[in-house]
């Protein structure tokens, strides 16, 4: 048997009732870097997950958790399956079961390479998305700007939900991988509405209204064809739901469908509070942005009657945790003069920041979801910067769009990196950003300020 199990390529342990080892072979040893004298026949278990535990094979957090977490499905007779980093990088598939004899049996396999495929895959499905998004906010005069703050917001939500233990039937892996994205796609219905409604400047009539609100039918309309051609896509059918319920409102006054409390899918309550507390803070052709003030004590109120309170809890916690001992804070130093561009900058402020928090920094969806909109900001960040100093006949253009093409480069070789990558990147973007506004926003941009 041990000749067998020598060679495959699984890693496999074996362990009897009493958690000592009865059968390992040469995989699981060489895969985890230990000798015949830590793992061998009578071992005890325990001991090895310390050893590793203290390696930081684990990755951050008590090793007695780690132990108890090991331990514990050897002691309930439960199977796992669980995807996980390395240290070094590689991606484990870990899966355990139960003996009849009541011991257990764990193999492992390094899944890197197909892991690297499905974020490519992913990547192009990202990209899809955008695509579609922009489309239709840029019908509605907006940026994609907007999609990717409301995704980022989703995805921290979405998390502290989890980690506060709300809707565990819900809530799961999938469903947490995939919101963010889904939620990109929420007013992808505007792209049926007729442009005579959809730009009018003034009031819309009754019958107007009723267009406008249609978005909703048509968006999730679209999404449930492409469903239909991929039925197992997770994100197209929770992106399907977002479309269409993200306007109901938790007392049962919103449309299409005048759905009341948790009979709205929660994924769509989710999205409902972090797009209207963009929509709010953010500036409009046809109002200011709102202090952020203003805007969490209108969620407050709203808690139970327009939203989920759950939600609104976590939402609070979230933008809580933004307000918290920020890396940079914004000041009148930094202004170059120019409202727009002195936006822009703010706007990198509050990204450092956030990207910077001990929590995002460790969690992978956030990370994609601030580099892409890092991306964004580049493109429309600079031009509209360039364009600003065409007009003040800045003569320092040239060596401006050298820096900005230097810097875009470098944005994108981080996020190159991550997407082809297993590890994360918060880090680096944190100290690239804080770089960025050292370098660039605090020197080259103070030479044309005031202008």
């Amino acid at each position: 048997m041990a000749e067998a199990f020598d060679s495959i390529d699984l890693a496999v342990l074996v362990l009897d009732a009493d958690h000592r080892v009865v059968f390992v072979n040469d995989g699981y040893r060489t895969m985890f870097g230990l000798d015949e004298r830590v793992c061998r026949a009578g071992a005890n278990f325990i001991d090895v997950v310390w050893i590793l535990a203290d390696r930081g094979e684990f990755g951050a957090g008590a090793a007695n958790d780690i132990v108890a977490e090991r331990l514990q499905p050897i002691r309930d007779g439960r199977k796992i399956r669980l995807t996980r980093p390395r240290p070094n990088g590689h991606i484990l598939e870990e899966t355990g079961a139960p003996l009849a004899s009541g011991g257990y049996t764990y193999s492992f396999a390094d899944i890197t390479a197909q892991h690297i495929a499905s974020e490519r895959l992913k990547a192009a499905n990202r990209a899809t998305v955008r695509a579609l998004a922009d489309l239709a906010e840029f019908r509605d005069n907006d940026t994609g700007e907007h999609v990717v703050r409301v995704a980022r917001l989703t995805q921290e939500i979405t998390r502290t939900l989890d980690q506060a233990g709300a809707f565990p039937d819900e809530i799961t892996p999938d469903f947490r991988a995939q919101i963010g994205i889904a939620s990109i796609l929420h007013d992808i219905g505007k792209v049926a509405i007729p442009d005579g409604i959809l730009r009018k400047p003034g009031s819309l009539d009754a019958a107007e209204r009723q267009a406008m609100q249609d978005h909703t039918v048509a968006g999730a309309a679209i999404l449930g064809k492409t469903l239909v051609l991929a039925p197992d896509s997770t994100y197209l059918r929770i992106a399907a739901e977002i479309a269409r319920h993200h306007h109901e409102r938790y007392d049962g006054g919103g449309y299409p469908g005048a759905l009341q409390g948790t009979q709205i899918p929660l994924a769509a309550r989710i999205v409902a509070v972090a797009d209207v507390y963009d929509a709010l803070t953010s500036e409009r052709p046809y109002k200011g942005p709102w202090p952020e003030r203003d805007a969490t004590n209108y969620l407050a109120a709203q808690a139970g009657v327009q939203f989920d309170p759950a939600v609104i809890a976590a939402t609070l916690s979230v933008l809580e945790a933004r307000s918290q001992t920020p890396v940079i804070r914004w000041t009148e130093a930094m202004s170059v003069g120019h409202p727009i561009l002195d936006r822009d900058h703010r706007a990198l402020v509050g990204l450092v920041n956030q990207i910077s928090q001990p929590a995002n920094r460790e969690d992978r969806a956030v990370q994609e979801l601030v580099l892409d909109e890092l991306l964004d900001y580049t493109l429309a960040h600079f031009a509209r910067e360039e364009d600003h100093l065409r007009q003040i006949g800045f003569a320092g253009l040239k060596r401006h769009e050298v820096i900005h093409h230097a810097l875009t480069r470098k944005l994108e070789s981080i996020r190159s990196t991550f997407m082809a990558g297993t590890r994360n990147v918060g880090g680096e973007v944190a100290d690239f950003l804080a770089e960025w506004l050292r370098d660039h926003i605090l020197q080259e941009d103070m030479k044309y300020a005031g202008g």
